[in-house]
């Protein structure tokens, strides 16, 4: 009898130990597999109009019809990007709070920004990839490629060109330009997509690589003059009577690309199922309509295929902020 009883007490032990871990483990799997169940938010680093926002916008809407739950822009400018980033890292790792990421955001950050973009975001899937447009305003005699980069040449340092801001993909857009060209180039930073847009327009700045989904509809309108596309391959939507500055530049070749992240920590399941949401959506002809009429590419694909794209990107454009000198504050 006293046998049994002492091989009783260190199963009773274990059992009593164990139980609340497996409860508890029991209860995330259920919480992930009813994942997801109430709205879900986007943070997203750009005012609403810009270019990344209408796709933003676009991919919140229809991703969410698959998923049977809202998905709530929520427009987080500033910082170069990060600001989204940092407000969306504040949230719970649950699933419930995704974010919007431009290069800007984690592949080349500001040294200022108080996450690691790193170990604090993890990929889920790719959103869209996209080529720039330099555009100038029609009032001014550059009417191909060729024209502003002798007046650049003629003039050092008066051709200035507009961006988001420092270490935005527009900045980079014109340093290696600048760089390929070379031809010295003025850098004026803006707080978004929307006012370097208007400043063209107004004629404060003489250029400016503008993202297609925003320049298209204003180039087709008359208020802005297309030079050339950033990318070295065309893209469906890019009319073809808009030259690729590869075309006048050999070997220039500068396309972006947007993704959705999640904070690190968030559920693997959870990550997988957002991922699948957003490729099943990618995939559906109506919505790569929608994409390919702003002149973009629809993405999808796995947090893997994401994190090595991310990867070598990070490698290029720092080699280009190295080889142009720009600092990140």
């Amino acid at each position: 009898m006293r046998r049994t009883i002492l091989k009783a007490i260190p199963a009773a032990l274990y059992a009593s130990v164990a139980a609340p871990g497996l409860l508890a483990s029991r209860a995330a799997s259920a919480t992930e597999a009813a994942w997801p169940a109430k709205p879900i938010r986007l943070m997203v680093p750009a005012v609403p109009g810009a270019g990344s926002d209408s796709t933003a916008r676009i991919i919140a809407q229809t991703v969410s019809e698959r998923l049977g739950q809202p998905i709530i822009v929520e427009n987080k400018p500033g910082g170069s990007g990060t600001v989204a980033a940092s407000v969306g890292l504040l949230a719970p790792a649950d699933g419930y709070t995704f974010i919007y990421c431009i290069p800007s955001t984690q592949i080349i950050p500001p040294k200022s920004v108080r996450y690691d973009p790193l170990k604090d975001l993890i990929p889920v899937s790719l959103a869209v990839s996209a080529s720039f447009i330099l555009v100038v305003n029609p009032s001014l005699p550059y009417r191909s490629l060729e024209d502003l980069v002798n007046a650049a040449k003629v003039s050092p340092g008066n051709i200035n060109y507009g961006s988001s801001g420092t270490g935005t993909f527009g900045h980079l857009l014109g340093a290696s330009f600048g760089l390929a060209t070379r031809t010295d180039l003025t850098h004026i930073p803006f707080t978004s997509e929307p006012p370097v847009t208007t400043a063209i327009i107004g004629g404060e700045l003489q250029m400016a690589f503008i993202s297609s989904s925003v320049s298209l509809p204003l180039i087709q309108g008359g208020k802005l003059r297309a030079l050339g596309v950033s990318s070295a391959k065309r893209m469906a939507g890019i009319p073809n009577n808009i030259p690729l500055v590869s075309e006048t530049v050999p070997g220039y070749d500068m396309a972006t690309f947007n993704y959705i992240s999640a904070r690190a920590g968030t559920p693997r399941p959870i990550v997988e199922k957002m991922s699948k949401a957003i490729t099943e959506t990618m995939a559906d002809p109506a919505v790569r309509e929608r994409f390919y009429a702003r002149g973009l590419n629809p993405g999808g694909g796995s947090p893997e295929d994401l994190g090595k794209l991310i990867g070598a990107e990070r490698l290029k454009l720092t080699d280009l902020i190295q080889k142009a000198n720009i600092v990140l504050a």
